[in-house]
């Protein structure tokens, strides 16, 4: 039984989107890229995004950049993500199924 191109299309688009930090750490899967970059955004209190580059079909790096820490912290500005759909971290051969870091 084949399945038709347009429900295809519409299985691929309900896959969830996988964020990982520069560690590869799966730290929160959303039902959205929009929801992902959203939350990655937020954990990281991003004010700049220094680079955004598409790896592959659904599966993005970016570089992130935070808010300048008050004088005498030296906290990390600059932060790597990953942002994959499903599908891609299936063929990555991580696990779909891993328990995030920071769950729902």
């Amino acid at each position: 039984m084949s399945v038709s191109p347009t429900r295809a299309s519409a299985d691929a688009a309900s896959l969830p989107w996988y964020v990982y930090d520069r560690h590869a750490e799966l730290l929160r899967v959303t039902g959205s890229l929009a929801e992902a970059e959203e939350w990655a955004f937020a954990h990281w209190e991003v004010v700049e995004v220094g680079d955004r580059e598409e790896i592959a079909e659904n599966d993005y790096f970016y570089l992130l950049y935070a808010k300048k820490p008050e004088e005498g912290d030296f906290q990390a500005r600059d932060f790597q993500a990953r942002i994959a759909r499903k599908d891609r971290v299936i063929s990555l051969g991580r696990d779909p199924d891993a328990t995030p870091r920071f769950a729902e």
